[in-house]
């Protein structure tokens, strides 16, 4: 079956429940969709990420074997692209073998739908998608948050900057961590460059917290959804970018 698509930028019909979001957190990643799945991880945790899944994720009220995603496409238009759940999407079939949270499998779905017709993501990516399955692989977290809410991220440290890691950019990453302790309402995910965590080389985690009082971060590895407790300057050695939103900056 063809995943289908149409421009629609009116309100939702029938959007995803609470219990669904929560899945988010505990779905896996399987493929390399680490930019995607963290963000959609880290909308689930607050008031407004939760409206904007709630919005550009819903049930079809006319067809209860369907889930229709929104995504604006580059001239800010909001797009409708209908993915069903009786019927393997044709080219899709490894991605369903694998990926079981229905709703993630329809995001990816559509993210590659969207990236076949508009090429959007930055060539950098769009390089290897050659080598890759799927063109919903391989991608910056900034180009998807932006194409799911429709805004750009407030928060951008060094994602594109030729920086090796976050060492460069402490003074920038200390405030953002001040902020953070005092504002816990926050969506944001934090990635490697070339440097490796967990033996993996450009791979996006939800940066969950920060402890000043200690001097650590957490982060959530999808793959596994395994939390990972570090010392600041272990991750600023480490990591090379952040990017998000504060829930604040979604309303």
């Amino acid at each position: 079956m063809k995943c289908d698509f149409v421009s629609y930028n009116v309100g939702f019909k029938s959007s995803i429940s609470d219990k669904e979001i929560d899945s988010f957190k505990s779905a896996e990643q399987h493929f390399s969709d680490c930019y995607i799945m963290s963000t959609l991880d880290t909308l689930s945790k607050t008031e407004n990420g939760r409206k904007i899944l709630k919005k550009q994720i819903e049930h079809d009220d006319k067809n209860p074997l369907q889930i229709n995603c929104y995504l604006y496409n580059p001239n800010g238009i909001r797009e409708k692209y209908r993915i069903p759940t009786n019927a393997i999407v044709q080219g899709y079939d490894k991605l369903y073998r694998s990926q079981d949270n229905e709703l993630v499998r329809s995001v990816d779905i559509t993210v590659g739908e969207y990236e076949k017709r508009y090429k959007a993501k930055p060539w950098i990516c769009r390089f290897t998608d050659d080598f890759k399955t799927y063109t919903f692989e391989n991608s910056l977290p900034s180009h998807f948050m932006t194409i799911l809410t429709g805004k750009k991220p407030t928060v951008n440290i060094a994602e594109t900057d030729f920086n090796i890691d976050l060492d460069s950019k402490r003074e920038e990453v200390m405030n953002l961590f001040k902020r953070m302790q005092t504002d816990r309402n926050h969506n944001l995910v934090i990635g490697t460059g070339l440097k490796m965590l967990d033996g993996r080389s450009w791979h996006v985690y939800v940066l969950e917290d920060v402890n000043l009082e200690n001097n650590t971060i957490t982060v959530k590895n999808k793959r596994g959804n395994e939390l990972k407790t570090m010392n600041i300057n272990t991750a600023l050695n480490t990591f090379k970018f952040i990017v998000g939103y504060f829930d604040k900056d979604l309303a």
